[in-house]
């Protein structure tokens, strides 16, 4: 389970932004998920505030920084880092970006961060909980040469393992490859917590659901209850043209190598998800997932998402969301995920919303108001910071301006 999350000159963010999923308060048990060592955390965190003013950049960091640990393992010596720091002051754009987890894999508390630059990891580091003090199992730091410090800790197998790691590659992902135990369980919640996120798009996760037949009853369930005239969603195979079976060809040609790439490895057919719409008048028609609307497609992404998440647990990563559905669709989706009690895998989410309706189903401390300071820089404030009294009508006072994170519209347009 996800406790903490931190990032440090990405993109809009320049100074350290820290997402909590804690639970300091005695907030209902529906939203918040307990572990064996009863650490209280939140199932779902909402990042709020007005257009540019960095919630996208917040998500889209824990993507990057998962991409550079899930793929560091296939990064050539001689490429370059392909990571954005903050732009708008020269300080920032020479200073390296930090990333940092602090997590819960199989009762141990873990604290895994790193540094980069365009050209190499700059530091990095991951210490374990054991027991009530932390042990560092690695540290790397470079300035002019590369340095490791291993705590007396397996020495002689680490050692072995650095000389190994090139100045661009995440040490972590390579001990893990070359099969070193103690940072096996660390590589292996970052493989676990966004496998959806790994080599599979939304329609996979869909098919991967709609296989299973105790999943496809609970989405279909959930979309009835909904209230989508949807009477079946299921896989069929549609033939490829030769001429797409040719573009798949070239590309995988010039991706792969022409010596590596065997043409018969393009499949003939193709799964498409279906949609079949029931009427009032009791008539039914069916249309590709594709071809139907945006929000029925996000609403049936969102569910299954998180069904192929929830045995094993996972992070879901959310932008926007309810952007092409209803508002109370999107209550109803939170609802769905804070209250089923089938959540045995301990799945969690965080999202970005302009949908102020989720304050009155959130509590304070599950909400962050994100805005950009006079030098352009995204920070974020825990609603829960705010005096708030119980009568209060927290969605009202937002708009209103009590809490800030909105846009400053400065009189009308045509005035």
């Amino acid at each position: 389970m996800l406790i903490q999350y931190s990032v440090k000159n990405y993109k809009s963010i320049k100074d350290e932004v820290i997402i909590n999923f804690s639970s300091l308060v005695n907030e209902t048990d529906e939203k918040v998920l307990v572990n064996e060592e009863k650490t209280r955390l939140y199932k779902t965190i909402g990042l709020i505030g007005p257009n540019a003013s960095g919630k996208s950049n917040i998500l889209d960091s824990l993507f990057f920084s998962i991409r550079f640990i899930n793929l560091t393992i296939k990064r050539k010596e001689s490429a370059r880092i392909n990571v954005e720091p903050f732009m708008l002051d020269s300080a920032s754009r020479n200073d390296s970006t930090s990333f940092e987890y602090i997590f819960i894999e199989d009762g141990v508390k873990y604290v895994y961060g790193f540094s980069i630059n365009s050209i190499q990891v700059m530091e990095e580091y991951l210490l374990a909980y054991y027991s009530q003090r932390p042990v560092t199992l690695f540290e790397r730091k470079s300035t002019r040469n590369e340095e490791y410090d291993f705590k007396e800790i397996d020495i002689s197998i680490q050692s072995d393992i650095s000389k190994k790691t090139n100045s661009n590659r995440l040490y972590l992902s390579v001990a893990a490859e070359w099969g070193y135990e103690r940072v096996k369980p660390v590589y292996k919640w970052f493989e676990r917590m966004f496998r959806q996120y790994s080599d599979m798009n939304t329609s996979k996760v869909i098919e991967q659901v709609l296989n299973d037949d105790d999943l496809k009853n609970i989405l279909m369930e959930s979309l009835s209850k909904a209230d989508f005239n949807i009477s079946d969603l299921f896989i069929k195979n549609r033939r490829l043209e030769k001429q797409q079976r040719d573009a798949l060809a070239t590309f995988f040609g010039q991706l792969m190598g022409e010596s590596e790439f065997v043409p018969e490895s393009i499949p003939e057919d193709t799964p498409v998800i279906c949609v079949t719409h029931k009427s009032a008048c009791g008539e039914e028609y069916t249309l590709e997932l594709t071809d139907d609307s945006s929000g029925t497609q996000d609403v049936i992404n969102d569910i299954a998402q998180y069904l192929y998440l929830r045995d094993g647990g996972g992070l879901i990563i959310e932008d926007e969301m309810g952007r092409n559905y209803h508002t109370k669709l999107t209550e109803y989706y939170i609802n769905l995920f804070n209250n089923d009690t089938r959540n045995k895998g301990k799945v969690q989410m965080i999202f970005s919303t302009h949908d102020s309706s989720v304050l009155n189903i959130l509590s304070p401390e599950q909400v962050y108001l994100v805005d950009k300071d006079e030098n352009g820089g995204t920070y974020v404030k825990l609603l829960d910071d705010y005096i708030i009294r119980e009568k209060d009508n927290i969605e009202l006072g937002y708009l209103k301006g009590r809490y800030g994170a909105i846009p400053n519209i400065k009189g009308e347009l045509w005035g």
